[in-house]
């Protein structure tokens, strides 16, 4: 039992070691520009555009302040359009309306339809839609866009102003951090893992050990008694699957882009 026993926690140490390398190579570089912008095609030096009239002059004061430092620290263009187009009533309108917006106006930090994004959100459908591209789609990935928009839309009806500085500061977190785009992993709870499954290894050798079944199926071969396999056959299986709602009070979003965007959107 003694040699088991360090085989074990061997294994453990072995194991634990392993899942921390993993955890450590999928972990995101932190990304801090150091380019001047140099875009010179975009001519629009408004980053907040509120043609739905939802914020007032100080606030749209105050947001294009916080995406200029932001635009800065992460060397992406961010863009916040709000308006009153009943046209737009699907998630394709939205997302195309967006990406269109952004090429249209040749937004971009590096270059025309460069890194960036752009949200967009029409006050008169409630459809929603943030578009990223170049190192924005780079380092955004599905979840965070999503992840960004939803918690928006679940304020933004009663706060504007703070849902679109939510998105400001969170969409620079996420591209210079990617913190989202991981798993992070506790030390603890590496080694509980490696213990865990050491445990389950230890339980296996020692029922392996136990003892072995000296009655075999042959024994009865001979003789009075006989033993019929029995097999159940299962000739109809049906699994129903129900898709889970957003968070959103809209109902569910959509993920993705067209054109070399990226994206996500959702409704309020």
């Amino acid at each position: 039992m003694g040699k088991i026993w360090r085989r074990i926690l061997i294994g453990i140490v072995i194991l634990a070691a392993i899942i921390g390398i993993v955890a450590k190579l999928l972990e995101p570089e932190e990304y801090t520009n150091t380019k001047p912008r140099q875009n010179t095609e975009c001519t629009i030096t408004q980053r907040v555009l509120d043609e739905a009239g939802k914020m007032t002059d100080k606030q749209k004061k105050d947001l294009e302040a916080l995406i200029a430092e932001k635009e800065q620290l992460i060397g992406c263009d961010i863009v916040i359009l709000t308006i009153n187009e009943p046209g737009l009533d699907s998630y394709d309108e939205i997302r195309d309306y967006a990406q269109a917006y952004y090429e249209d106006n040749k937004f971009g930090w590096n270059k025309a339809n460069g890194d960036g994004i752009i949200y967009v959100d029409d006050w008169e459908t409630g459809y929603t839609w943030m578009c990223t591209t170049g190192l924005a789609k780079t380092r955004l990935d599905d979840t965070d866009t999503e992840q960004i928009v939803d918690s928006a839309n679940e304020i933004v009806n009663d706060n504007p102003y703070e849902a679109y500085t939510s998105i400001v500061n969170n969409v620079a977190t996420m591209i210079q951090t990617g913190r989202s785009s991981y798993v992070q992993i506790n030390p603890i709870i590496v080694f509980l893992a490696a213990a865990v499954i050491g445990a389950i290894f230890v339980g296996v050798q020692l029922i392996g050990h136990g003892g072995k079944d000296t009655v075999l199926r042959s024994t009865y071969a001979k003789g009075g008694v006989q033993m019929n396999e029995k097999q159940d056959i299962f000739l109809h299986s049906h699994v129903t699957r129900t898709k889970r709602p957003s968070k959103s009070s809209g109902g569910g979003g959509k993920v993705g882009g067209t054109g070399g965007h990226g994206g996500a959107g959702g409704r309020h």
